[in-house]
C-alpha cells in the first residue's frame, strides 16, 4: 500500500514536471522570439514536442489526478490547433484553362553531397521548366556539369559559393536578366525568365540558418527584405528555396501575410515537411523549404520528393501564369 502511494506521488511529481515543460513550449510558440536561436528551434518542432501531452493526459485520467488531467487536456488542445494549422488540406487542383502551366523544382542539394550527378539526372528526368538549387559549391557545380541537368537546360544562371550560400537556376526559358543580390547580408540569385506569357521573376532563396544570436538577427532581417522585393517587382514573382523557417516562425508568417501566398497552403497535402531527410522510415520534422508566389500566379500542385544524398526533400510545384500577364503589367 505504501509502495503504491509512493508510486502515485512520484507520478504526480513527474507529471507536473512534464506538464510545466510542455506549457513552456506553448509559451515559446506563442511568443515566437526571432532573436534567440534555441527558442526559434523549439518553435519549429513545438507541434511534435506537444505529442507527449497525449500519454500524459491518459495516465493522469487513469490516476484520477484532476488538475493534471485538465492541464494535459489543454496541452492536447494546443497540439491539435498547431497540427491542424500545419496540414495541407486542399491538395492538387486544376489550373485555369487560359493559364500557362510552369513546372518548378526547388532543391537544397547539400553542399557535400556525394551523389550530385545522380541527383541532377533525377531532377532532369522530371522535365521541369525551371530548377532552383541551393548550397551549390564550385565542386557541386562541376558535378552538375556532368549531369543531364546541364545538357537539357540551355539557359542557366550560376553563383557558386563555398559551403551553404551558393545557388544555381536552370531554365527552359531564356533568361533576360540574372545576377546575385544581397539579401540581409547573404547572397541570393535573381533571374527574370522570358516565358510565352511574359516575364517571370524567380528569386532563388536560401536564408541564414538562425543557429546563433547574430545569425538569428540576420535571418529575421532577411524576410522584410524579401517582402520589399515582392512589393517592388514589376513582374509576377516566385520566391523558391530553403527559408530555414516554418510558418510557426514569425518572420516567415509575416511575409506570407503580406503580398505572397504559400504554395503548400494552397495546393499541398499532409504535412509537407522537408527537413531533415533521415534516409529511413522516419519522416522529416519541419517544412523549411517553400514556394511563395504573388497574386499574379496560381498554384496547381505541390509535391515533396526525396533528393538522393541531400538532407532536404525537394519541392516539385505546378504554377499557372496568366497568358496576358505581360499586358496586364504594362497597363
Amino acid at each position: 500500500m505504501a509502495s503504491a502511494s509512493r508510486a502515485t506521488r512520484l507520478f504526480g511529481v513527474i507529471g507536473w514536471v512534464v506538464a510545466c515543460g510542455l506549457s513552456a513550449t506553448v509559451v515559446i510558440r506563442i511568443w515566437r522570439s526571432d532573436s534567440i536561436s534555441i527558442l526559434i528551434g523549439v518553435q519549429g518542432v513545438a507541434v511534435w514536442m506537444l505529442m507527449v501531452a497525449y500519454p500524459l493526459a491518459a495516465v493522469a485520467i487513469w490516476k484520477r489526478r484532476i488538475a493534471l488531467s485538465i492541464t494535459a487536456a489543454a496541452l492536447v488542445a494546443c497540439q491539435i490547433v498547431l497540427m491542424v494549422g500545419a496540414i495541407g488540406w486542399h491538395g492538387a487542383q486544376p489550373l485555369p484553362a487560359d493559364e500557362q502551366a510552369i513546372r518548378l523544382v526547388s532543391a537544397n542539394v547539400l553542399y557535400d553531397n556525394q551523389h550530385i550527378r545522380e541527383l541532377g539526372d533525377d531532377i532532369a528526368a522530371e522535365e521541369p521548366d525551371v530548377v532552383v538549387l541551393q548550397e551549390v559549391t564550385p565542386e557541386v557545380l562541376t558535378e552538375l556539369g556532368r549531369s543531364d541537368l546541364w545538357t537539357m537546360y540551355p539557359y542557366r544562371m550560376t553563383a557558386p559559393e563555398p559551403l551553404f550560400h551558393g545557388a544555381a537556376t536552370f531554365s527552359k526559358y531564356p533568361i533576360d536578366d540574372g545576377h546575385s543580390i544581397d539579401v540581409g547580408g547573404s547572397p541570393m540569385l535573381l533571374t527574370d525568365l522570358q516565358t510565352p506569357s511574359g516575364t517571370l521573376r524567380v528569386i532563388n532563396v536560401h536564408t541564414v540558418a538562425p543557429l546563433t544570436t547574430q545569425d538569428a538577427r540576420s535571418w529575421a532581417g532577411q524576410f522584410p527584405a524579401l517582402a520589399k522585393m515582392v512589393s517592388t517587382s514589376p513582374y509576377p514573382i516566385v520566391l523558391a528555396g530553403d527559408f530555414n523557417a516554418t510558418l510557426d516562425h514569425a518572420p516567415l508568417d509575416a511575409l506570407v501575410d503580406g503580398d505572397v501566398r504559400d504554395a503548400f497552403q494552397e495546393a499541398g497535402s499532409g504535412f509537407g515537411n522537408t527537413w531533415p531527410e533521415w534516409g529511413g522510415p522516419l519522416p522529416p520534422l519541419m517544412r523549411l523549404d517553400h514556394i511563395l508566389v504573388n497574386d499574379e500566379i496560381q498554384v496547381g500542385s505541390v509535391v515533396e520528393e526525396v533528393s538522393i544524398g541531400s538532407d532536404h526533400r525537394r519541392l516539385n510545384v505546378e504554377l499557372g501564369l496568366p497568358a496576358n500577364a505581360r499586358d496586364k503589367l504594362a497597363w
